[in-house]
């Protein structure tokens, strides 16, 4: 049974600054998370692996907005939603794109008037197999 808060789901939030040496943080909070939703050593690494490139992704270039990275535990693995107020994010390219799809199930980038968002499920890996 996943922790939970009153009987809701557990959802832990970080903000950082938007630079590289920052993102060990975010890191560390994913790999927490990951390891509390039950995920093994491998899908705690896909998910170190994820918020990397996905924060890389939103926290664009030139003056670093802060990042925010909302956590949910599901029945089932994590649902990941982090913002920057990035009005230039960092270009997509195929490496890293290929790269998040490797590693979740799920995942999308996008900007709206506040700036850059994505969001990202990881289920266990037991979850998915029938």
């Amino acid at each position: 049974m996943l922790p939970t808060m009153a009987g809701a789901q557990l959802r832990i939030s970080i903000t950082f600054p938007g630079t590289p040496e920052y993102l060990r943080l975010a890191r560390l909070a994913a790999a927490d998370v990951g390891s509390r939703a039950g995920f093994d050593y491998e899908e705690i690494d896909d998910l170190r692996i994820a918020v990397s490139e996905l924060c890389h992704l939103i926290s664009g270039e030139g003056a670093p907005e802060p990042v925010t990275l909302d956590f949910t535990l599901e029945p089932d693995g994590v649902l990941l939603e982090g913002r920057a107020a990035t009005r230039s994010p960092h270009p997509d390219n195929e490496l890293s794109a290929a790269i998040i799809a490797a590693v979740v199930d799920e995942h999308a980038v996008f900007r709206d008037d506040a700036g850059m968002r994505f969001r990202m499920l990881k289920r266990r890996r037991a979850a998915t197999v029938g």
